[in-house]
């Protein structure tokens, strides 16, 4: 166990750039934003469009929606600063794509596996530490740093509010804000299972390409589409990657994303929360596609260990 930690440790560490760094950066640039625009909201008056209220700074608007929606705030402002943090999120994915597929690729490039295979560590061992690595404590750091920029931005927040005469306390839904993360982080794990056959594909071209491993990714299911499609004029591979991309919400939750009504931020918020991921794990523990795709992974991490192996 204490190799394997040490093993994580190692791929923290080698990627922190794109795990800590790049997070922290796009924290820093939401914040900034929402500094700039703080500093601008003394300066602005504009109307209420529906009770024609003059609110001259965020302050009175805040008081103003207390008024109005008291019920409805604490979610509003919870969905406010997730949308406010999302900037964070936007380089995930580009992240978790490059450092699946740079992870063996990069370490035969420039020889240092050599070094690491002189190490007491099975090949095993080296390969699910680059495959967690990515998939597992990357949206952890992301999310860590999520959290961080949304109290940071709360605080700012409250800081003009209380200059300004509006209710501060209304800023702070802390109760909302914890759901709101584990809730998150949760959807995301049942996320990244689903997408473990597609993470572990990353995974495998990475130990044998020799050169231009993002080719390699792209261009090669794109071929079997193509075949498939111009030979037996159907779509499943296609198919079977967007399921495993997202598209099993669809069945899921009974048509993901069409029809929905939905009635102000404190509705919103509980949809968002209200017992999705218990519907989301009860469908992937009983779908003959989760299973297989994670049959097709752990044939992926096999071959990823044995060219591994083979590699001098």
């Amino acid at each position: 166990m204490n190799i394997f930690l040490t093993l994580m440790k190692r791929e923290v560490l080698e990627n922190q750039n794109g795990y800590i760094r790049v997070p922290v950066i796009l924290a820093g640039i939401t914040i900034s934003l929402v500094i700039l625009a703080m500093l601008g909201v003394g300066e602005l008056n504009f109307v209420n469009s529906m009770d024609h209220h003059e609110v001259e700074n965020f302050g009175d608007a805040l008081s103003l929606a207390q008024q109005e929606e008291g019920d409805e705030l604490p979610a509003a402002v919870t969905v406010g600063y997730w949308a406010l943090s999302m900037i964070t999120w936007m380089a995930f994915p580009f992240v978790v794509f490059f450092s699946l597929l740079g992870s063996l690729y990069e370490e035969r490039r420039d020889r240092s596996i050599l070094f690491w295979k002189s190490m007491p560590v099975d090949d095993w061992q080296e390969v699910l530490a680059k495959l967690l690595a990515p998939v597992f404590i990357a949206p952890a750091t992301f999310l860590a740093v999520t959290i961080a920029a949304q109290l940071t931005i709360a605080l700012i927040i409250s800081v003009v509010t209380l200059f300004q005469g509006g209710p501060v306390l209304e800023l702070w839904p802390v109760g909302l804000m914890i759901v709101g993360w584990f809730t998150a982080f949760m959807h995301y794990l049942i996320l990244a299972v689903w997408a473990l056959p597609l993470f572990a594909w990353l995974l495998f071209v990475s130990s044998f390409a020799n050169r231009m491993p993002f080719l390699w990714a792209l261009l090669t299911p794109a071929v079997l589409i193509a075949i498939e499609a111009m030979f037996f004029e159907t779509t499943e591979l296609v198919r079977w990657i967007a399921i495993h991309m997202g598209g099993w919400q669809e069945f899921a939750f009974d048509g993901f994303g069409r029809d929905v009504d939905i009635d102000g931020p404190q509705e919103l918020f509980r949809m968002m929360t209200s017992g999705w991921q218990g519907e989301a794990l009860s469908y992937t523990l009983t779908s003959g596609s989760f299973w297989f795709g994670t049959i097709i992974a752990v044939g992926f991490f096999f071959g990823a260990t044995e060219m591994r192996k083979r590699a001098t």
